[in-house]
């Protein structure tokens, strides 16, 4: 079967599926979001089924990558349109100047106010020009403002992602080759979470990690930041923190987790996590950091998971 009717027909099946799962969201009183969760998720089944290997998570990478294009194509733009506007400057200039010389050649004395006029009408001329170029450079601003914004957040559970790691990194491990510095790091890891992929499906996991961010964020303070590092793992640095603060947090977002209950399809998941937790130290790179964190969440798993280590 070609590719277009192929597709074609994972599309016709997807939908006779989704309208059933949507009958059965009515009956069972499900949100919005719910519905639209189980749709895309029934999508991407058909498709697997169907042999395209494409699921969810390298969906939304491929979207970040498009984005991460979109930001080239808008520099590109940004350029082509200076070159415009200089281009366009360039022969006003030119143009009144001939302009200029030819009332000066045709006047032995002269003519103040026709010079006037000229010089007017070039400023207009100049004014009008840069005023347009001030809001085409106005406009990309706001969408190469957008994009960089999007292309530091994660897609799903809307925490940062790991390259806003990466950039926010040299601003809070500055200084930090000189002196140990009020910080700390701590890593979260779901535990068995591959179990609840298993058992209730990847919408119903999807729906605990974007559960588990909302908890991360209500948890902590401003200028303190929380990551996905990636697939159940997060991270959160306390900066500004002793460790005994940050302990504190971590044990409050712990209890939480552990007694909050996650209804799926009239279905509870329950969630625990591992967590390590670690000081940042005189010399540490943002490597060293997350390498202890790490070990420390690898003790937390050995031990029973469902604790906080500290290293």
């Amino acid at each position: 079967m070609a590719t277009s009717e192929k597709i074609s027909q994972v599309i016709k099946e997807s939908c006779k599926e989704i309208e059933e799962s949507i009958s059965r969201k009515e009956e069972e009183g499900a949100e919005a979001a719910e519905v639209i969760d189980d749709a895309i998720q029934t999508f991407f089944d058909e498709l697997k089924k169907s042999g395209y290997s494409m699921d969810v998570e390298e969906f939304l990478a491929k979207r970040l990558e498009k984005r991460s294009k979109q930001c080239l194509d808008i520099a590109r733009e940004s350029i082509d349109s200076f070159k415009e506007t200089n281009s366009k400057i360039q022969g006003i200039a030119q143009t009144h100047t001939i302009e200029i010389e030819k009332i000066a050649d045709d006047n032995k004395e002269i003519d103040v106010t026709t010079l006037r006029s000229r010089f007017d009408a070039f400023q207009r001329d100049l004014m009008k020009e840069l005023e347009h170029a001030n809001d085409i450079i106005r406009n990309l601003e706001k969408e190469i403002e957008e994009l960089q914004k999007q292309s530091n957040i994660d897609p799903l559970t809307k925490l940062y992602n790991r390259k806003a790691l990466e950039i926010d990194s040299h601003e809070f491990l500055m200084h930090g080759d000189q002196r140990d510095l009020d910080l700390v790091a701590l890593m979260i890891d779901a535990d068995d979470f591959k179990k609840v992929n298993d058992t209730f499906g990847h919408v119903a996991g999807d729906k605990v990690l974007i559960l588990l961010a909302k908890l991360f964020k209500s948890s902590i303070r401003e200028y303190d930041r929380a990551y996905r590092y990636g697939g159940e793992e997060f991270l959160i640095i306390f900066n500004r923190a002793k460790q005994a603060e940050a302990v504190k947090v971590a044990e409050r977002i712990m209890k939480l987790v552990r007694n909050n209950k996650l209804i799926y399809k009239n279905k509870v998941i329950h969630i625990t996590l591992s967590m390590g937790l670690t000081q940042h130290r005189k010399g540490d790179t943002l490597e060293s950091l997350i390498e202890r964190a790490d070990a420390a969440v690898y003790e937390a798993k050995k031990s029973g998971k469902d604790r906080l280590v500290i290293r």
